[in-house]
Parts: structure tokens; sequence; C-alpha cells
């Protein structure tokens, strides 16, 4: 028999979902320590209810003790496996894809919960109400179990919750891991592959330099190149680089070689902030210049 009315809980746990959506992506709101608490049910209770409540739709399937012990470990185990997917995608682990991915695993939990539970005949479908929360309480205290099963119960669920707090704190308050900076060298065809090893004394030849700023604040950087370390001329532009963070340069330089030899060294020097009592990021290839005989004649 299929009803007409939306569960109480199943209502409230889609509404408190989309409830911390607002108070996360809302500028308004997400200054509130509301925003916290929100997000704290989001990680570690609502993901596992709404699991539970599809797993089990009927009223005697499992116990209510045992629907809030199953809530609160489901989403200690799914909400990192959330995590971990979402490394492997253009998003990255952060707060919105996160946050995004939970409440769509939520919602569609609760839809499929709301339709199992409409198959069942109404009285064995499971309900929340005042009443049931209130034996629930009743047949937790210790004296209507056995003082061994009352003690697992409350290790479990004390086990629970601190493991369940521990992963939220660390997904809601992630560490911002240390700033660095990626600096790399392409061939003309811009692969990694390709690059020019024989060159012509006072022939220009040119390399694909990048630099991408992942300090976590703006940087300026200088770039040299040296042959068997003596300076080759740069362009001004090219040789001074600001960059704000999470941003990209990557530009085509070229450079002169004024003397001849094998197996020399060229270094591409990146100076970070003005510090130039050593290279903060270095690359290099080895090189062999050739004489240029049509200008020797």
């Amino acid at each position: 028999m299929v009803k007409n009315r939306v569960p109480g809980d199943l209502l409230v746990i889609a509404s408190v979902t989309l409830l911390t959506n607002l108070f996360v992506f809302t500028p308004l709101f997400n200054s509130t320590e509301v925003r916290t608490l929100l997000g704290f049910l989001l990680v570690l209770f609502l993901p596992g209810y709404a699991m539970a409540a599809a797993l089990f739709p009927g009223k005697y399937e499992i116990s209510g003790t045992e629907r809030v012990v199953f809530s609160v470990g489901l989403s200690v185990a799914l909400v990192p496996f959330i995590g971990y997917g979402l490394l492997y995608t253009a998003w990255g682990m952060n707060i919105g894809p996160l946050m995004i991915s939970i409440s769509i695993l939520i919602l569609v939990m609760c839809i499929v919960a709301l339709f199992r539970r409409s198959r069942l005949p109404e009285e064995e479908a499971f309900s929340v109400s005042i009443r049931s929360v209130y034996s629930l309480s009743l047949s937790s205290l210790p004296g209507n179990r056995s003082r061994m099963e009352a003690g697992l119960a409350a290790l479990l669920l004390v086990s629970v919750l601190v493991s369940a707090a521990t992963v939220g704190y660390v997904i809601i308050n992630p560490k911002q891991g240390e700033g660095f900076t990626e600096f790399y060298i392409l061939g003309p065809d811009g692969m990694s592959a390709g690059y020019p090893t024989t060159l012509t004394a006072d022939d220009s030849s040119s390399v694909i330099v990048g630099v991408m700023n992942q300090e976590k604040k703006a940087v300026d950087y200088r770039l040299e190149i040296l042959l068997d370390g003596s300076p080759l001329p740069l362009q001004t532009e090219e040789e001074n680089i600001h960059l704000e963070d999470d941003e990209r340069w990557e530009r085509t330089v070229s450079f002169t070689p004024e003397v001849s030899g094998s197996d020399m060294k060229l270094e591409f020097l990146l100076y970070r902030d003005a510090d130039l009592s050593g290279p903060y990021r270095e690359l290099y290839l080895w090189v062999d210049v050739q004489r240029n005989e049509a200008r020797e004649n």
C-alpha cells in the first residue's frame, strides 16, 4: 500500500541536509557557529541514518539503539570513502564537492527508504514518534537489560561516537598542506620530450618553461638560465614572474648560447621572493653546443 505522506524522520533528514548546504554555501550564514553544528550532523549522522533507513525499512528489523549506532557507524565509514573517491576526480577532496556528494547520497537514500517503506503495511513500516523514543529510552536502561548487554552497548556507542567525532573534525577542519611550487620544462612541441640537446653557438634555441604557484600566497619568482655556470641573457618579462596563488605561468623561453662545447650543463634556475642565496627549484639538460661555422666564415 502506497502512503501519501512523507515519514517525519525522512523529511527532517532531507530538510537538515538542505539547510546545511544553505549555511555552508551562503556568505551570510557560513561564518556562524550553526554552520559547524550542522556540518557535524551532515558528516557524522545523516548519511548513516539515511543508509540505515534504506536498508532497514521495517519497524522490527533492528532496535532503536541499533539504528542509532548504525547511523553513526555507517557515516564514519561512508564519508571517508566519498572523500577518497573525490581525490581521483578533477574537483579533489574540497569542502564544496564533499558537501554536494554527501548531500546527494543522503537524498537518494531517503528516496529509496521512502519507496521501501511505502511497500510495507503501515503498522510494519518504521516511523519515529515521541512514544517510540520514550520506549527506546526505557528499554536502554540498565534495569531492563543485563549488565553485560548494557555495558557492551554503552562501550560500542562511545567508541563509535569518539571515532565519528575524530573523523568529522578532520573533514570539517582539514589540515592545510605545505605550499609548493611546480617547476617544469617541456620541449618546443609542448611535450615532456624532444628537448633540444644539440645547439649552435650564437643561434637561438627555445624550450617551454612552466611555473605553477601552490604556495597559498602570491609569490615573485626570478628565472635564470645558465650554460656551464655562465648566465644566458633573457628578456626582462621572462626573468621576473609574479604569480598569485594557484596561478600558472607557461612561456616559450628563448636563449642563445655564446660558447661551444660538448656535455655542457644547461641549467634552469628558479628563485623565490628575491632570495638569491640559492635557487628554490632547478632543472637541467645536458647539451652539445656546436660552433657556428657560417658566422665564423
